[in-house]
């Protein structure tokens, strides 16, 4: 596989209940919290996406507000190379794009 795309669950669990209702009450839960940081899926997508990916691919995630720098050091920890993170139109970077470093 050449590349990994996720819109991973990013939300803190403790912030699920504020929600704007049209998104907590009609999402998954699971498609929504993302552990006590809202990072869990971060974690795992970093350890496990290089065994899934030819060499020279890349995985793209969506990144919640505030959390850039938190999942670079995730993906730079466990030995990805972060080529870019592409902000949205509010100038809010929103997706992070890796290759294996190694």
């Amino acid at each position: 596989m050449d590349l990994i795309v996720s819109n991973p669950p990013y939300i803190p669990d403790a912030e699920v209940e504020t929600l704007q209702p049209e998104v907590r009450d009609h999402e998954p839960r699971m498609a929504l919290g993302g552990g006590s940081e809202g990072l869990d899926f971060y974690r795992m997508i970093a350890s496990q996406a290089r065994s899934r990916l030819t060499a020279g691919g890349r995985v793209i995630v969506e990144l919640g507000h505030g959390q850039e720098l938190a999942v670079r050091a995730i993906f730079e920890g466990q030995g990805w190379f972060v080529e870019s993170v592409v902000a949205d139109y509010a100038r809010t970077p929103r997706i992070l794009i890796a290759r294996d470093a190694k």
